[in-house]
């Protein structure tokens, strides 16, 4: 694009929207970045008129510079130039700046080639000491260096007065956006928090995508934000299908199907969820990545996501975290992941918004998800994978600034299946026709800034057919003891299921809604 388009189209958007001039400027842009000087003058004034009026409308900007004495017939022909185009969206607004800061660097870079030039070669005249020559030339490239690089900046007493004057902002003692009714981990995170990367990482079939979804599902709901949900792994059509199941209690196949297994429509019940998907539908955004959804594009998606509500507030999901395209080709798979991983962090920084990516494991990792060849096994806490069995990267971990595992725990399946399967029997229900349940060990393995909690380990019951996942309670480090009677524990999660909607027939369950077992939701420690 031609660059006195590029500023017409800038200024366009400067003068109608307030959060385009506030992204421009965090951004490093300034009016002497402009060539024209009607540009430079027009850019002024609206920066000016944005810092003293609430709404600036073409009226109010005309009368700024009739009494600034700048409303010249050229100035005039000018501004209707302007506002004859819309307004871009901030990724084009992004590209626009930056490619005024190059060109910028480039012409002051000119004349410090320049300076070099006239200063090697001038003959006959008084020469400058070299030493000074070369200090003003350090001072020039360093200057060139600052505005390439300018972004808003502050000194940390603007952070450090709000926090002294008053405590900071929080909801129901919850720093970041809440993702109850995960009430456990709610606590145990204080919510999603804005700047932080998040990362869970588990075997195949273990539900780390339905538990992002739920995830992201519960911050739109909750606080009514965008939520940017990027995979490379399903459809749109699948995970929609997947969150009307969830709402229902059925298959996602039967979802997809348009029927069950005996033929009959499941419209009805499908258009039951429509209210609950109402909730969060507006606010989450299901986005079928591929190669072309580098992070550059990711983040003017958000940018121009955040432009659209007219807030800062944004939430970004990857599923998953090694999928994602690089600009450039890297051969090297693990130093790739490394790079995306460090990209993703600083995106969460630049951003300031939560940033939660998925990570599947390794062999070895799903190897140590596997059923315990031994007894003793079963009660090693530390017989489980971890973040540094990442496909990829054994760095992960370092990036991140809250890192989980979702791995399966058999002793606990085993013994509910058996409870379940006992309480079928007696009840007269066959046996099997019981819903697949697992029970997986969340492991907050890495949790920076962490408020005290009862257990780094929260566990959830996993509906495999209906990928639901409910939240049941702590998992604490006397569970792990060969010694332990856990019955009571089992029966309080079975008669937590059963009252929240749990039948013992298959896709009979109406997933549970709230609370959990222990805490508020149940039995307390």
């Amino acid at each position: 694009m031609e660059i006195y388009q590029m500023e017409t189209r800038l200024l366009s958007g400067l003068i109608r929207d307030r959060h385009l001039l506030t992204l421009a400027s965090n951004e490093g842009f300034h009016v002497d970045q402009l060539v024209s000087p009607q540009a430079r003058r027009l850019a002024k004034v609206t920066i000016d008129a944005h810092a003293t009026t609430v709404v600036l409308d073409e009226a109010g900007l005309r009368a700024e510079l009739v009494d600034r004495g700048l409303l010249t017939p050229e100035m005039e022909q000018y501004l209707a130039s302007v506002l004859l185009l819309p307004p871009p969206n901030a990724g084009d607004l992004l590209g626009y700046v930056e490619e005024l800061k190059a060109r910028e660097s480039r012409e002051l870079l000119a004349r410090v080639h320049e300076a070099f030039g006239s200063y090697l070669y001038r003959r006959n005249q008084e020469q400058t000491d070299i030493v000074q020559f070369t200090t003003d030339a350090i001072h020039q490239l360093l200057e060139i260096q600052r505005r390439r690089t300018r972004r808003q900046i502050a000194p940390i007493s603007e952070t450090l007065g709000p926090m002294i004057d008053a405590r900071p902002a929080m909801t129901n003692g919850i720093l970041g956006y809440s993702i109850s009714p995960f009430e456990r981990l709610n606590s145990l995170l204080s919510g999603l928090r804005r700047g932080f990367y998040y990362g869970l990482a588990g075997a195949p079939r273990r539900g780390k995508t339905n538990f992002a979804l739920d995830m992201a599902v519960h911050v739109a709901a909750n606080h009514k934000v965008p939520v940017l949900f990027y995979t490379w792994e399903q459809t749109r059509r699948v995970l929609a299908a997947r969150l009307i199941a969830k709402e229902v209690g059925i298959n996602p196949t039967t979802v997809l199907m348009g029927s069950n297994g005996n033929g009959e429509s499941v419209a009805e019940k499908v258009s039951e969820a429509r209210g609950s998907l109402g909730r969060y539908a507006p606010y989450l955004y299901l986005v079928e990545a591929g190669r072309k959804e580098t992070l550059d594009r990711i983040r003017a998606h958000a940018h121009n996501l955040m432009q659209e509500f007219q807030t800062q507030d944004i939430v970004l999901f990857f599923d998953y975290l090694q999928k994602i395209p690089l600009s450039a080709y890297v051969d090297d798979w693990k130093a790739r992941t490394d790079m995306v991983s460090t990209a993703l962090a600083e995106l969460s920084l630049e951003l300031n918004c939560p940033v939660f990516a998925i990570s599947p494991l390794d062999k070895e990792g799903c190897r140590l998800d596997e059923r315990p060849a031994e007894e003793t096994e079963i009660f090693n806490p530390f017989n489980r994978p971890t973040m540094h069995h990442s496909m990829g990267s054994g760095d992960l971990e370092y990036d991140l600034d809250v890192a989980m595992v979702l791995a399966k725990d058999w002793k606990a399946t085993a013994d509910l299946r058996q409870l379940i399967e006992s309480r079928a029997k007696a009840e007269g229900f066959d046996t099997r026709d019981l819903p697949k349940v697992d029970i997986l060990n969340l492991f907050v393995d890495k949790n920076r800034d962490a408020p005290e909690a009862a257990s780094n380990i929260v566990q959830y019951a996993f509906f495999v057919t209906l990928n639901k996942l409910v939240e049941l309670d702590y998992k604490l480090e006397q569970e792990y003891r060969p010694d332990y009677q856990g019955f009571s524990k089992l029966q309080e999660i079975y008669s937590f299921l059963r009252d929240h909607g749990f039948r013992p027939q298959r896709e009979a369950l109406a997933g549970p809604r709230v609370g959990g077992v222990g805490g508020n939701g149940g039995r307390s420690r």
